[in-house]
């Protein structure tokens, strides 16, 4: 009997285990897709995703051909594993074979560590990369979010990435749900990021993101030249938008969350930098 017993108790502490370790769900989209956190055993998923559906068809990494160069591959990668280290991104995963078909990829932006910071501007290497680092930096280079948004930390959206056969679903617009869903529950209060195209920036708008900054792309031009020319019809240029979360109060200090979850780490410049 006492053995029955304790092997009963070892399985609730089982059951117990994998519930604690379950990824929150951030929402659902008809179809059997749901939006959860993006756990560590889906990075290289990811970054298999970002390789074959992000690099080769974003507007601004399709221009400058990073797909072909390797270098280049290899260190929006590096970067992208560094701000998936902050647990707080979303995976869209099909219901029945959980598969990955898609990632919203965000970080933590916190305005004490961002004054130390000694530059706005990444090191970077590879010549495309850095083209692409180049021109978000000048996009964001005059707007201070934290005043334009009136808040001490905000989520910053890195990538928005939905495998071909997902898109023009309306499964984006409820992603960015999920994003200021998880935002909320981290006590978060904005989230901001660049939108590239036209779709993308009348879906945030719709949401209520406000556009605080954009470049057109024909208007951004080094040695004589159009950096960014194959971006299609109706994409005129990158936007910088950002949204308030009316519900959520920063409170006067800021406290760790009680669940590891939500202990977010602030980007410093060993991570940032090469």
């Amino acid at each position: 009997m006492a053995k029955s017993t304790e092997a009963e108790q070892l399985e609730k502490m089982k059951i117990l285990e994998t519930r604690i370790k379950a990824p929150s769900i951030w929402g659902r989209y008809p179809g059997g897709i749901r939006f959860e956190d993006l756990q560590e055993r889906r990075y290289e998923d990811a970054v298999r995703l970002l390789k074959k559906h992000y690099l080769t068809e974003e507007i601004t990494y399709r221009s400058v051909k990073i797909a072909d160069d390797k270098e280049g591959v290899d260190e929006f990668t590096h970067q992208a594993r560094i701000w998936m280290k902050d647990k707080m991104s979303i995976a869209a995963v099909k219901e029945g074979t959980d598969k990955l078909i898609g990632v919203l990829i965000m970080r933590i932006q916190e305005k004490q560590a961002f004054s130390r910071t000694f530059s706005r501007v990444k090191i970077t290497y590879n010549p495309l990369y850095s083209t692409v680092v180049a021109f978000n930096n000048e996009l964001e280079k005059p707007v201070n979010l934290f005043e334009k948004l009136g808040v001490r930390r905000y989520f910053k959206i890195y990538v928005l990435a939905l495998k071909p056969r997902y898109r023009h679903r309306g499964i984006s617009k409820e992603m960015l749900k999920g994003a200021i869903s998880l935002s909320m529950s981290a006590n978060v209060p904005a989230i901001a990021g660049f939108f590239t195209t036209g779709r993308g920036q009348q879906i945030a708008d719709s949401l209520g993101f406000v556009k605080f900054n954009e470049i057109y792309y024909v208007r951004y031009i080094i040695d004589d030249q159009i950096v960014f020319w194959d971006t299609g019809l109706g994409n005129y240029g990158s936007a910088l938008m950002g949204y308030r979360i009316p519900s959520i109060e920063e409170p006067e200090e800021i406290q760790p969350q009680a669940s590891s979850r939500f202990n977010v780490q602030v980007a410093n410049d060993e991570e940032e930098t090469k």
